[in-house]
């Protein structure tokens, strides 16, 4: 990738006005500990966890590392000795079960029917030993796997951006596969081949509602610009919610959906000056709405995927702003209220490529390139109000004990009809209950330790909006 050097010494100013307070980069990459930062960070919420597409002490393949949320205890906890081993391009999202942290490399692995390998999943344990692949791809089952996996406590889901049957994209190998596997490798199947028509080229990880698994794909549907579609677990029910067209709806989407509960909500490039575009739409295809469309490159161009706390939509440009380096954003779920919230400048980070997670008071994320060595940086980014607004009078709705161990009593006094919701920090729901007395109990012991948001709904009216933290 191309790095953009820019002289800086006026515009440090510049981002002053720009949000620069807020900004701490916690973590300079210098080649050998990693190279090109990409994916979105996890955090067990005390370290976080990410991967790079390059770098290390070896063959220039990428690491994993963990680092302490004030940017101290970097650990690089495994360095691609060889593709074929370790797979290449370590470059996506890792999720954790708590045991393992399972991740994807898009090339390497030990087939031979794909130019530098077919690429991997891998699984290994938050501190750094327990290494071994689930899998190698081969082609046929998929080629590059992309974005991150997503777990049902029973199979990892993900997608592949080539490979496959689909002989309509014979330079990727076929179209692109979306798949499921156990975590112990066994049980793998192929849920679905990309053929063009459905689309091509799936980019970002799957979104579950717990019915079905959503996703896109960057190529492919009627004009060739991209699709969102949806699939059940089991490979069944496949159906096309969208055909981006390039025009004010965008084009090429890419990324992760994240979902209010009522509408997902993903971004694409294209618009109505090409510089990129914030979509929605329901799950069952319809309501399509364009939020935003970048028009000015003052406010960033290209925008990466999207997180919600509640009230705001945050993103990253990949270019634009002041410096043309990148930017950090909000906007609200109904398309108003748009803020640019940093510039980012070369020093502090270039090409945000990667979702910012919300963690406490902040927000993370990594630049694919900039910095002191110009090889990528980690930062936080200190929100206005630490993450969901807390809405609820404490005399109508009480959540305790908060942090839990994923018990938590609920405690709603005069309120009617009644129903909480409960959804992780990639907005996808993972409770539902209705409220039938006065005081309940929410048992989330089978989520992984984070951080959730708890929406409390009264005669079709939110409450209260609480975020609680499993321990």
């Amino acid at each position: 990738m191309k790095k953009r050097y820019t002289i800086f010494i006026a515009s440090y100013m510049l981002i002053g006005s720009s949000g620069f307070a807020q900004y701490t980069k916690l973590f300079d990459f210098s080649g050998t500990n990693g190279k090109y930062p990409n994916g979105a960070l996890t955090s067990d919420g005390t370290f976080l966890y990410g991967m790079t597409n390059a770098g290390g002490a070896s063959n220039n393949d990428g690491v994993i590392y963990k680092i302490k949320q004030d940017g101290t205890g970097f650990v690089k906890l495994f360095d691609s000795l060889s593709a074929t081993l370790g797979g290449g391009n370590l470059s996506h999202s890792l999720i954790s079960d708590s045991t393992f942290l399972y991740g994807m490399g898009s090339l390497g692995g030990s087939s031979g029917n794909c130019l530098g390998g077919c690429g991997t999943i891998f699984k290994i344990k938050p501190d750094g030993t327990g290494y071994s692949k689930v899998l190698d791809f081969d082609g046929i089952n998929g080629y590059a796997p992309v974005g991150g996996l997503i777990s049902d406590g029973t199979f990892l889901y993900g997608m592949a951006y080539g490979g496959g049957a689909g002989g309509a994209c014979s330079s990727q190998l076929g179209c692109g596969t979306v798949f499921k596997i156990k975590p112990d490798g066994t049980g793998f199947v192929k849920l679905l081949d990309f053929a063009g028509t459905n689309g091509k080229q799936p980019n970002g990880n799957l979104f579950s509602d717990s019915t079905f698994l959503y996703g896109m794909t960057e190529q492919g549907g009627i004009n060739d610009s991209g699709t969102v579609f949806k699939i059940k677990p089991d490979g069944t029910n496949y159906s096309k919610l969208t055909d981006f067209s390039g025009g004010t709806n965008g084009k090429h989407p890419r990324g992760t959906f994240i979902s209010d509960g009522t509408f997902l909500y993903g971004v694409s490039a294209g618009g109505t000056n090409s510089y990129g575009v914030i979509f929605k739409v329901k799950p069952d295809g319809t309501n399509f709405t364009t939020l935003w469309n970048f028009t000015d490159s003052l406010n960033g161009k290209g925008p990466s995927p999207l997180v919600f706390d509640g009230t705001f939509l945050y993103g990253t440009t990949i270019a634009g702003g002041t410096t043309d380096n990148g930017t950090i954003f909000k906007i609200k779920t109904d398309g108003t209220g748009f803020v640019k919230l940093l510039d980012f400048n070369y020093w502090n980070g270039s090409f945000p490529m990667s979702p910012l997670i919300i963690e406490g008071s902040f927000l993370y994320g990594t630049t694919y390139d900039g910095g002191i060595h110009g090889d990528g940086v980690i930062y936080k980014y200190a929100l206005p109000s630490a993450g969901i607004v807390e809405t609820n009078n404490d005399s109508e709705i009480t959540v305790y004990p908060n942090p839990g161990n994923g018990i938590f009593t609920i405690i709603a006094n005069n309120v009617k009809k009644s129903q909480i919701e409960v959804f992780n920090i990639i907005g996808e729901k993972v409770y539902y209950s209705p409220i039938n007395s006065e005081k309940s109990e929410c048992d989330l012991s089978t989520q992984t330790k984070g951080i959730y948001f708890m929406k409390v709904i009264s005669e079709n009216k939110t409450i209260s909006y609480k975020k609680i933290v499993i321990r």
